[in-house]
């Protein structure tokens, strides 16, 4: 029995956009609370708290994404993906796993990709897994979607998919 491995997505995680996002909800955060408190206070302090606790998420999703690993086991791949995702799967719910080409990922703004859920958006994935069906994943807010596919960027991309590749073909027949 081996020992479950490791592999990070460090590298799928952009401080950039992050930054980006926090600053837009800080600045309109403050125009929207000064706006509103003249004629509402109690809605523009609960509008301000909303913002607070946005931000704050999105730095705790920022972290968590530097912490977080995909973790493979004899039997099983967990896929928690910072604060967004927490998806278990079998090694027989996989029917394969590859590194993806433009043509194994859908074209945006297209209907292909109803079955696809990029877990580390927004970074190009370089693992793609294919369901032998279709999964309801949880996504925010409570809202679940039906995926047959797939992606995420992992720090080591290769090295996941060759230690997933000897974990199936050990698997009993």
């Amino acid at each position: 029995m081996a020992e479950p491995l490791e592999f990070s997505y460090r590298s799928s995680r952009s401080g950039a956009i992050t930054a980006a996002i926090v600053a837009v909800v800080v600045i309109e955060s403050v125009a929207v609370h000064f706006a509103i408190a003249s004629r509402n206070r109690p809605l523009a302090w609960a509008l301000t708290l909303t913002s607070i606790l946005a931000v704050a998420w999105l730095v705790r999703d920022y972290l968590a994404l530097g912490r977080g690993v995909v973790r493979l086991g004899n039997n099983m791949v967990r896929l928690t993906i910072g604060r967004r995702f927490d998806i278990q799967l079998t090694l027989a719910d996989i029917e394969r796993a590859l590194k993806p080409s433009f043509r194994d990922l859908p074209t945006p703004g297209t209907n292909q990709g109803r079955d696809y859920l990029n877990l580390t958006r927004p970074s190009s994935p370089n693992v793609l897994i294919v369901l032998t069906s279709p999964r309801k994943v949880r996504l925010t807010a409570g809202i679940y979607r039906e995926v047959k596919r797939v992606g995420l960027k992992l720090d080591d991309g290769p090295a996941f998919l060759a230690a997933l590749q000897e974990r199936r073909t050990a698997l009993p027949a």
